[in-house]
């Protein structure tokens, strides 16, 4: 039977789920993500260590807005390909959970698969920096 992707990602966060004994609390989200968020806060050191800066500093003004805060190794289209295909497991998770599968390709302004897969990495981006504060 063929499923679709959003089914796929489900069942998956389900048998995920199964596997965390039950008296764990939230704080085992904390340690989720913790290889790509190490991996985003060493770009952004990278940036401010390039630019100047403070770090809290970067990552609110990152935050606030995201399309004039540049992190360098995600600036052109290639860079973030190559993030994406570097961390694809964690942004599938990360845009899984904030249901960004869910909206149509044309709600994000992709009209193609490569527009996409941009449009959700640079999404899962601003999610993972949020994570940092």
């Amino acid at each position: 039977m063929i499923k679709r992707y959003t089914q796929f990602i489900k069942e998956a966060d389900e048998t995920e789920e199964t596997k965390v004994p039950e008296n764990e609390t939230d704080s085992s989200d904390s340690s989720k993500f913790t290889e790509i968020k190490d991996e985003v806060k060493s770009m952004i050191e990278n940036t401010i260590k390039n630019s100047g800066g403070e770090y809290s500093g970067f990552v609110d003004s990152f935050n606030k807005n995201p399309d004039d805060v540049k992190v360098e190794g995600f600036i052109n289209d290639s860079d973030i390909y190559d993030f994406y295909l570097k961390w694809r497991n964690d942004i599938d998770e990360v845009l899984n959970s904030i249901k960004f599968f869910d909206k149509l390709p044309s709600d994000v302004n992709a009209f193609g698969l490569y527009e996409y897969v941009i449009k959700g990495t640079q999404k899962a981006f601003e999610e993972v920096v949020g994570m940092l504060k």
